[in-house]
């Protein structure tokens, strides 16, 4: 009876989290910002190469391109300005776009860019 009043209660500690070894963070690597480039008119990923920039103050950074997806801010929690570009579209911004960061991670941040082509009035 005693073992069994000796189990429990260490059953419920540790259901409390008080037996817990620390957070166990993962090897994953984050980007703070994640942008999907769409054109604005048929939805479609844009055949134009792409390129990013991502400013946080003075912290300056050309983003990552695969296909139709920029990344950007790795493991960096900051205040991103995001500018996107591709040949025969305008220019895609947005400002203030707040990044933090957990215990272990940055948080990413998921943007869509729909592109509008430069001859669209």
């Amino acid at each position: 009876m005693r073992w069994c009043a000796i189990l429990v209660a260490a059953l419920i500690v540790q259901g409390c989290g008080l037996l817990d070894q620390g957070l166990v963070c993962t090897e994953q690597f984050v980007y703070a910002i994640t942008v999907e480039v769409r054109d604005s008119s048929t939805g479609e990923a844009l055949a134009s190469p792409l390129t990013g920039v991502l400013t946080d103050g003075e912290y300056r950074e050309t983003m990552e391109v695969h296909r139709h997806i920029l990344n950007g801010g790795g493991e960096r929690p900051g205040v991103y300005d995001v500018e996107i570009r591709a040949e025969g579209y305008r220019p895609w911004q947005i400002k203030g776009v707040e990044a933090g960061h957990d215990e272990c991670h940055v948080e990413n941040i998921m943007l869509l860019a729909e592109m509008v082509p430069s001859d669209a009035s």
